[in-house]
């Protein structure tokens, strides 16, 4: 579990953190659970999404649906988030 790992970094840092993972993970096929709130940072490496707000699960779904179009004003607000829900 991964929790805001690249919370203080900066933007190429934080996707060198994130390959680093990547590629701990290659050949082991083991889950990963990144807690962030930066959708960007996540979108390609996951499969599904969970979406708390306020310690709730507000939204679940595929990631590329919650990325593509949130439904919940949570989601819609998290960086990366294409669209704003309503």
């Amino acid at each position: 579990m991964c929790e805001e790992v690249t919370s203080a970094l900066d933007a190429d840092t934080a996707e060198a953190v994130m390959n680093l993972l990547d590629d701990l993970r290659t050949g082991r096929n083991p889950a990963l659970v990144l807690i962030s709130h930066d959708l960007r940072l996540v979108a390609d490496r996951t499969d599904t999404l969970l979406v708390l707000s306020e310690g709730h699960a507000v939204e679940q779904g595929p990631t590329d649906r919650l990325f593509s179009r949130p439904t919940h004003p949570a989601t819609a607000a998290l960086p990366g988030a294409a669209v704003t829900a309503g």
